[in-house]
């Protein structure tokens, strides 16, 4: 999934921190983020690169430390400085930069590299949309001890912001509730999917999404992995769960483009793929899923 980067290691904690030259910056616009093309492949953009007297303005007051993948400190052309949009158009005329759009990031190879742009992406967002208090309006500050904005007027206190979901994959033995979402860029077979709802267990959120979306009944819910996904600011939670009662489904024609129960046999090989979903489809398609052998015994 995208975030196994092994060997590498992603050290998420937070410090103020001034570049080196070893170091790398990353640069956001909407849904592109900016790479460095070499000879081989897009890299991450290396200080060393930048201009000396660009490399000096930025560091000094316009990139926020993101994160380390080993011993590289990677940051951010901060979205919040006043001069962030001239900063960005002198950074996309360098020799070598180029752009890489939200989803080809996908794509991208070797998986490390999607997991740190996509990173990049998310707190990117966070930062632009975070720029004044939600409760008084005044302008917010970056807190130095933690990933955090603080309003220095009335003490308000914003983290990144993390949407907890589900994904489901409802079995009726040998086969699985595929859907496809409706009106999304994705147009590939998935699985049964929401967000969490306040006061809702991962549990309850399992029940209720599985009946709106297909209005199924489902018993034995068993989890089985969690992963971040920066692409919608989300923290997933797998289930795995068995149908309760009659296989008729309804599907839901405003979430859904389509929904049927497909047979292991007829899955592809989804084991080339970043996602959650991609992995739970091949583990159910391989028979290596939490409770598999359980439930095939109850079910003879």
């Amino acid at each position: 999934m995208i975030q196994d980067i092994g060997p590498h290691i992603y050290h998420n904690e937070y410090h103020l921190a001034v570049p080196q030259q070893k170091d790398c910056l990353i640069a956001v616009e909407g849904r592109k983020v900016y790479l460095y093309r070499t000879d081989r492949a897009e890299e991450f953009i290396p200080f060393e690169r930048l201009e000396k007297s660009f490399r000096e303005q930025i560091s000094a007051a316009g990139v926020v430390f993101l994160f380390r993948i080993d011993e590289i400190s990677y940051f951010l052309l901060d979205p919040q400085m006043e001069d962030y949009q001239t900063f960005l158009g002198m950074l996309k005329e360098m020799e070598g930069v180029c752009s890489i759009d939200m989803q080809k990031l996908r794509e991208l190879r070797p998986m490390w590299k999607t997991f740190g742009a996509i990173t990049a992406i998310q707190l990117n967002n966070w930062y632009q949309n975070r720029k004044f208090c939600g409760s008084c309006g005044s302008r917010m500050r970056k807190n130095e001890k933690e990933r955090a904005m603080v309003c220095p007027k009335c003490g308000l206190t914003e983290y990144p912001k993390i949407c907890p979901a589900v994904i489901i994959g409802v079995t009726n033995g040998d086969k699985l509730m595929m859907t496809k979402y409706a009106g999304r860029e994705f147009k590939n077979y998935a699985l049964v999917a929401g967000f969490t709802e306040i006061g809702e267990s991962f549990e309850a959120t399992v029940r209720r999404e599985v009946m709106e979306e297909v209005g199924l009944k489902v018993k034995n819910i068993t989890y089985y992995k969690s992963q971040p996904w920066a692409f919608t600011d989300t923290i997933l939670a797998g289930f795995f769960c068995q149908l309760d009662g009659s296989d008729e489904y309804h599907m839901d024609r405003e979430e859904l483009s389509a929904a049927e129960w497909i047979s292991r046999e007829q899955l592809p090989d989804r084991s080339f793929d970043i996602s959650l979903t991609s992995e739970m489809i091949e583990v159910f398609r391989r028979k290596t899923y939490p409770k598999y052998e359980e439930w095939e015994r109850n079910r003879k």
